[in-house]
């Protein structure tokens, strides 16, 4: 199979860690915030199956069902699904990390293709994607600030 970084995109929040962790675990406020995926259902833990609607321009256009293959609260989220029934064809790991800084965290998400299709779809996912993350990080970053305001 092969593997292929799609994107990798990164934004300093000035916050801490547990501040940014809180916002990404609050699945329900999705749909308040974040442009990119307009819902997530599912038990917030390791092995657990989320169901996530992803959005374009507004729109919903795809439906997923992943597993969340690493859940460390303050530092990383990872989830990964595919194809149903074919991930062979194409499938995909998103990671999501906090990484704490002098100034708040560096919030990063990247995600790693595999399968059959992959290679052809490479340069397509990327740019799309890295525009997907790079919104999403920046909904995060201003609904941490947004949350902070409200709490002093």
């Amino acid at each position: 199979m092969t593997v292929g970084r799609v994107s990798s995109t990164e934004l300093p929040i000035p916050a801490r860690a547990g501040m940014v962790w809180s916002v990404l675990t609050d699945l329900e406020s999705y749909p308040a915030w974040n442009p990119f995926i307009r819902k997530a259902e599912g038990p917030r833990r390791a092995g657990a199956r989320w169901r996530l609607e992803l959005t374009l321009n507004g729109r919903a256009y795809l439906t997923l069902r992943v597993q969340v293959t690493c859940w460390e609260p303050g530092r990383r989220l990872t989830w990964r699904g595919g194809i149903p029934a074919m991930p062979h064809l194409l499938a995909g790991t998103h990671d999501v990390r906090i990484t704490e800084t002098r100034q708040g965290v560096t919030l990063v998400q990247a995600v790693a293709v595999t399968g059959l299709l992959a290679p052809g779809l490479f340069p397509w996912l990327r740019t799309r994607t890295q525009a997907r993350f790079a919104a999403m990080n920046e909904a995060v970053r201003d609904e941490v600030a947004r949350r902070m305001a409200e709490t002093a």
